[in-house]
């Protein structure tokens, strides 16, 4: 018999996609999957499997100068709450005198998932638990998944992908890496943080400096992230910015064009590409805007003398 799913959630299990027929092919994805991976710490990442047909591609964040980024939603059982779609190393390239990033081999896009512990979980455990820790719910529950994904060849499709299942245990779901950073999946690397990696970024003027070690890889590229009114001056036909690599330590100097316009948002994102390889590392920034100077206090008018 299986353990209700209360004492699932306690042992730190999470939703697992029940078996299925194979998904159907989709208008230039030849198929999709959905499957779940544990991450070291107690939380989960839902991953979406997509394998473009013959001759088509997929998408990054950002697209370049067409197409479209993924959207991805998720329908989790009550006390569980997905993040931001993370995108592991995309292609850099040029497709008819456009800047393309994306993918034209199978690509796994990854959702972080945790546990949002509820109040009779913090009375259950007065020192606090981690996102695993157990709920109340005394029956599976089901989860779905919704995806727009743009596939690109001679033409653009929009396809419409699905999964669902059940909460069950998952005996055997790898395990990935704490907190998803760096971790290998499919061949590409997804994204590390810049503390992790050394990685420092500086706003200098209308360039963004940043600097760290090569971690054994003889070249370094810089792209930028979609933000709202961020612009990247690239060279004329080339997709990213090229960066200098010596001493094991990487330089890159990003011209900027404007710096994103959304003030909670970041001044410039982009991928630092370490080497040329999909497995090779990268690591994702985030500069924030500069703080603004604060207020100088008005000069006080010198005393006058009383006559």
């Amino acid at each position: 018999m299986l353990p209700t799913v209360a004492c699932i959630l306690a042992l730190g299990a999470m939703p697992a996609a029940l078996p299925a027929e194979p998904p159907a092919a989709t208008g230039g994805i030849a198929s999709h999957a959905a499957s779940w991976r544990r991450v070291a710490g107690g939380d989960w990442a839902f991953v979406l499997t997509v394998t473009p047909s013959p001759g088509w591609h997929v998408y990054w964040e950002n697209p370049g100068d067409s197409g479209s980024a993924p959207r991805i939603e998720l329908t989790l059982p009550g006390g569980w709450e997905a993040g931001a779609v993370q995108f592991p190393r995309p292609d850099v390239a040029m497709h008819d005198d456009e800047v393309f990033y994306g993918y034209d081999s199978p690509v796994q896009y990854v959702v972080p998932v945790r546990r949002v512990p509820s109040a009779r979980d913090a009375a259950a455990s007065p020192g606090g638990g981690g996102p695993a820790d157990g709920g109340s719910d005394a029956s599976p529950s089901p989860w779905s998944m919704r995806a727009r994904v743009m596939a690109c060849k001679e033409r653009c499709v929009m396809a419409e992908l699905s999964a669902s299942g059940e909460t069950a245990a998952v005996a055997d779901a790898t395990e990935l890496p704490a907190g998803l950073a760096g971790a290998p999946l499919g061949g590409r690397a997804l994204p590390d943080t810049p503390e992790r990696a050394g990685v420092t970024a500086k706003l200098n003027g209308a360039r963004l400096v940043i600097e760290g070690p090569a971690h054994g890889q003889p070249s370094a590229r810089f792209i930028p992230c979609d933000g709202p009114g961020m612009e990247i001056d690239l060279p004329l036909g080339q997709p990213a910015i090229e960066g200098t690599v010596a001493d094991g330590r990487f330089r890159l100097e990003v011209p900027l064009g404007r710096l994103g316009t959304d003030p909670a948002g970041p001044a410039v994102a982009g991928l630092v590409l370490l080497g040329n390889r999909p497995g090779d590392p990268c690591v994702r920034l985030a500069v924030p805007h500069a703080a603004p100077a604060p207020a100088q206090p008005p000069e006080s008018a010198a005393p006058r003398r009383a006559k």
